[in-house]
């Protein structure tokens, strides 16, 4: 009983931390404090699934949740302060790129699984959101059909990519039967 009044408290003094901080530089700032709700919100969320992860449960997927919120709540408070120069729906495919930098905690969250299995998937990620946002924030004087119709057989070149680097990095089963 004691140990969940220890996590409990551990949890609200974060939370405590992180609510009161955000709050200080909104104050600082001259932004409006209920601006920050949402940014506040997802640093919460963040925060407990990280709580999760390290305290309750160990479990990768908790800690790919709380690295992907933190990030998304950063990035919403950076948005909300003017820091970040473009509206949310210009800078929307960054969501996509913090999808992939999450995986990277969650994949040395545990040292039993492959690092391949997350590695190839967050670049994946990652490219994806640089393209998109290159499109969005019109960094480029053409279509993203335009550019999809061009470049469709980098898709294909990507996907081979893929499957080599699969291939060449056996799965854990693999190679506890060959060491036997």
């Amino acid at each position: 009983m004691q140990n969940i009044a220890s996590r409990l408290s551990f949890f609200i003094g974060f939370s405590l931390m992180i609510l009161g901080s955000v709050l200080f530089i909104a104050s600082l700032s001259g932004i409006a404090k209920v601006a920050t709700i949402p940014a506040s919100l997802f640093l919460l969320i963040g925060v407990l699934f990280a709580l999760f992860a390290f305290k309750l449960v160990h479990r990768l997927q908790y800690m790919f949740l709380a690295a992907f919120f933190i990030q998304l709540g950063l990035f919403l408070l950076l948005i909300i302060l003017h820091t970040i120069p473009y509206p949310f729906s210009k800078v929307w495919p960054a969501i996509s790129i913090f999808a992939g930098t999450a995986l990277i905690p969650a994949a040395r969250f545990r040292s039993n699984t492959s690092l391949v299995r997350f590695i190839v998937p967050a670049i994946a990620f990652v490219v994806l959101g640089v393209v998109l946002l290159i499109f969005s924030l019109d960094l480029v004087t053409f279509s993203f059909k335009r550019f999809i119709l061009t470049a469709w057989p980098l898709l294909l070149l990507f996907a081979g990519i893929f499957l080599l680097l699969l291939s060449l990095y056996p799965k854990q089963d693999e190679k506890d039967s060959q060491d036997q």
